[in-house]
């Protein structure tokens, strides 16, 4: 029997790929830093939901958890990766070398990957921290010795600037980021551990109400300048006025949260299945967005929403009309 999919995930996996579309639309800003604050936290959170322990000491589980988890994820990676490099190379009249050059980058991935395939990295980074963290439940049965490895983890995270003592392709990042695995495990980890044990207090209305008053007091204070947090995980960037370490392991979480008691609220709208089925189809539209967005602005569309209703919308109707290789699911569920 298929498994009843969770609407309010779904609905909150579609507030953040619109945060990422809007956060790429958008020059940097009040707003991008505060979108940059939870939407890449939020969908490693989702990303660690379904998480569940393995027999490490069986090869067959590994396989088996690589089918399900990794493999088809990692073909439609190159995949795409290939297809919008080729887009890009023949929208701007580039030559093969361009092509081979960019081509070869996929297998690097991190930092290296730019232009239509800058979101890659968010697909490098949740590879490697849904295989960390899975490793890490399957080894280790103590809860807070979890917790605290990844807590250690996400201080050594927010303890150095950005990788600088290796250079690929003129970029200073470590293939396919994997440093960044230091943080992104902590919030996927935190997924799993909410998700595991009683998630439902995220329905509480009055829980849901702090919370958003936490949110907005964060932003208050912020806008007040009563404190200072820029937070990107694709460049490494950690910037504050607190100790870094309690910067990312607090705010991106309240937003985060935030977002899902929002979504769990949202459920009881009539029009909540727009959204939800925008959330069944985040990884087609992390795929082609900044292609989207680039293509409107040679079309001469300057209206930012505009610009992102269709960088939203397309990816949705290309899935649902045309039936390409990338079917109706999600990159963070398997529920």
């Amino acid at each position: 029997m298929a498994k009843k999919r969770i609407e309010w995930i779904d609905i909150a996996k579609a507030y953040g790929i619109i945060a990422v579309v809007i956060g790429h639309a958008l020059s940097s800003g009040l707003t991008t830093h505060v979108i940059y604050w939870w939407h890449m936290p939020l969908f490693f959170i989702i990303g660690g939901f379904f998480l569940k322990p393995i027999n490490v000491q069986k090869l067959s589980e590994w396989k088996k958890f690589f089918n399900k988890r990794i493999y088809r994820d990692l073909l439609i990676y190159f995949m795409a990766g290939i297809g919008l490099i080729l887009l890009y190379s023949i929208l701007y009249n580039k030559d093969w070398q361009y092509l081979v050059n960019h081509w070869s980058r996929l297998i690097v991935g991190g930092r290296t990957l730019n232009l239509y395939t800058s979101t890659f990295l968010f697909i490098n980074v949740y590879l490697l921290s849904i295989v960390a963290v899975t490793g890490l439940i399957s080894v280790v049965k103590h809860r807070w010795l979890q917790l605290t490895i990844v807590s250690i983890a996400l201080f050594l995270g927010t303890c150095y600037d950005k990788i600088n003592w290796l250079h690929l392709y003129n970029f200073e990042t470590m293939p396919w980021n994997a440093d960044i695995v230091l943080i992104a495990a902590f919030f996927t980890y935190i997924g799993y551990l909410v998700f595991h044990t009683n998630y439902h207090w995220i329905e509480n209305p009055k829980v849901i109400g702090m919370i958003v008053a936490a949110m907005g007091a964060l932003v208050v204070l912020y806008l007040n300048g009563q404190f200072d947090f820029q937070f990107s995980m694709k460049s490494h960037l950690i910037e504050g006025s607190l100790p870094k370490v309690l910067l990312v392991g607090t705010i991106p979480l309240i937003f985060s949260f935030g977002v899902m008691g929002l979504s769990y609220l949202t459920t009881h709208f009539s029009s909540s299945f727009i959204l939800a089925t925008i959330g069944q189809h985040t990884m087609i539209i992390m795929y082609l967005h900044n292609a989207l967005l680039d293509m409107t602005t040679m079309a001469g569309i300057d209206n930012i929403a505009t610009k992102v209703i269709i960088a939203v919308i397309v990816p949705m109707l290309i899935t649902l009309l045309k039936h390409p290789v990338i079917r109706n699911r999600s990159l963070y569920l398997d529920n």
